[in-house]
């Protein structure tokens, strides 16, 4: 998918050279990305992972993680900013931890040449190689267990309503009206957990129609915005909310 900002064209997988974009075309790059990342699982499971794993101090790896969800999604500016703040509150701590590391990997590098002289450098390929292949099974296995659950969680009024054990599709208007049947002219509010987020929902009914919006903060810090159950920017959510 391409976007034209003002006689530039970029593709979504792009990274503009910000320096060559007037305010308003990064401010409309800015919230294109807040929207992609909001439904973007992979991206999101990345991040969570980088933090559980700042959490329990294993920071080398959590930076790791937090590189691989820039390298995503590199207009986003979550894991840029995640990784600047481990590395300013952890500096002495990370100098130690990867002069270890290093030490470490030449140690076992120099006992794996002892092993087998011929083929040091394949040995280590096949240890790296190994290593990958079980952060991969880890990683698919975690994202498995969570897909229903995020699934659950995505879920909101705006997408169905039970009646007698069925569910039954709406279609926008239908949910408007309903959303404008059980709740009050004006804007209800309230604020609940789910799992590891913070979420904010507000049911805003005007001239006999409601929307439901959501604020969705993550444990790593991330926030996105629904309008409906799709992803919409900050600025929708303040200007029809607030």
């Amino acid at each position: 998918m391409a976007l034209l900002l003002g006689g530039i064209t970029l593709s979504s997988e792009a990274q503009p050279d910000f320096s060559k974009l007037n305010s308003r075309q990064r401010i409309a790059i800015a919230e294109r990305e807040q929207v992609e990342a909001a439904t973007d699982m992979d991206f999101q499971n990345r991040m969570a992972e980088a933090h559980d794993l700042f959490r329990k101090k294993h920071y080398l790896k959590a930076i790791r993680e937090y590189e691989k969800a820039q390298e995503q999604r590199p207009n986003n500016v979550y894991p840029k900013v995640k990784i600047a703040d481990i590395e300013l509150s952890m500096k002495d701590t990370l100098e130690l931890l990867r002069a270890k590391e290093q030490e470490e990997m030449q140690k076992d590098l120099s006992d794996r040449k002892s092993e087998d002289k011929s083929e040091p450098a394949r040995i280590d390929e096949t240890r790296e190689e190994r290593l990958q292949r079980m952060d991969d099974w880890e990683r698919k296995e975690r994202e498995k267990r969570e897909a229903d659950r995020k699934r659950r969680e995505a879920k909101s009024e705006a997408e169905v309503l039970r009646e007698d054990g069925d569910v039954k599709k709406l279609s926008l208007e239908e949910y408007q009206k309903e959303l404008a049947k059980k709740y009050p002219s004006g804007i209800t509010e309230d604020r609940y957990e789910e799992g590891n987020k913070q979420i904010v929902r507000r049911i805003v009914v005007r001239d006999g129609k409601g929307n439901e919006y959501k604020r969705v903060e993550h444990s790593w810090g991330g926030v996105f915005y629904f309008k409906n159950a799709d992803a919409v920017t900050e600025r929708v959510w303040r200007s029809e909310t607030e």
